[in-house]
């Protein structure tokens, strides 16, 4: 698994679109932190991040997109989303009970009479590539973000503010606590989107390791090493700075 992490803030009256990502990948073996990069440019101004099958990565995202807009790759993305899910299903269903999709739609005509066509729509309902692509870009001056899974797409550009797969619940509530805006600047929203990623490190299944960048109409750009250093020194004042604070030594406390 993994966690994706994208939030929109604005930079000299300009919207900008911050990601994160962490390195986990798992497979049949266990998970283990990996150098692959799990966030890829698809066009100028559009960044496709990916949770759950990192082996599904090169299918989704290795189209030529550079000349597609974010509503066409959107779109595109959605429609390969159904037909992976869609061989899954011929190959774990189909293939298995030696049927074909005709056969599911007669028996969908009338009412189920025995448990064998009952276990061929449970297997098929339940047939999911346990995959999502966090998108994000730009569209008519305006930055959006939209989450892409087996059931379609979901829009979070009114948001502001979108996470996916392990740690997401830590991670989105990071985001509100820290009453994430769409009209906050550039380093606060880094700062903002480390905080989210580190937090969502106590879920089983996200990495230590950590890629984070902003992406513009104009392109992207990733922070270097010093720069996410500086985030996670930060991020550890802020952690220790309540348990640590002089004031406590005001409290008054009455020792039984």
């Amino acid at each position: 698994m993994t966690i994706c992490i994208s939030a929109i803030c604005t930079e000299n009256e300009e919207e900008n679109i911050v990601f994160g990502v962490d390195h986990m990948i798992t497979t049949g073996l266990g998970q283990f932190e990996h150098d692959i990069t799990k966030y890829k440019l698809l066009s100028r101004n559009t960044v496709g991040m990916i949770a759950g099958n990192a082996l599904l990565m090169d299918y989704f995202l290795d189209d030529d997109y550079s000349q597609k807009s974010y509503s066409e790759i959107q779109n595109i993305l959605e429609e390969k989303f159904k037909q992976k899910r869609l061989e899954k299903i011929q190959k774990e269903v189909f293939d298995v009970f030696s049927i074909d999709k005709e056969f599911v739609k007669e028996i969908l005509k009338n009412p189920i009479t025995n448990e064998y066509q009952t276990l061929i729509l449970k297997n098929i309902a339940k047939s999911k590539l346990n995959t999502a692509i966090l998108l994000m870009g730009f569209e008519d001056n305006k930055a959006k973000i939209s989450e892409i899974v087996d059931t379609g797409i979901e829009d979070y550009g009114q948001i502001n503010f979108n996470t996916i797969c392990s740690g997401s619940i830590q991670a989105q509530n990071t985001l509100l606590f820290q009453h994430h805006s769409r009209q906050d600047d550039l380093k606060t929203t880094l700062y903002n989107v480390y905080k989210a990623k580190k937090n969502a490190e106590v879920m089983q299944g996200v990495g230590k390791e950590t890629d984070i960048g902003y992406l513009s109409q104009n392109g992207v750009r990733m922070l270097d090493e010093k720069s996410i250093n500086i985030l996670d020194e930060i991020y550890n004042i802020e952690l220790n700075c309540g348990k640590q604070h002089h004031m406590l030594d005001e409290l008054n406390i009455k020792y039984c």
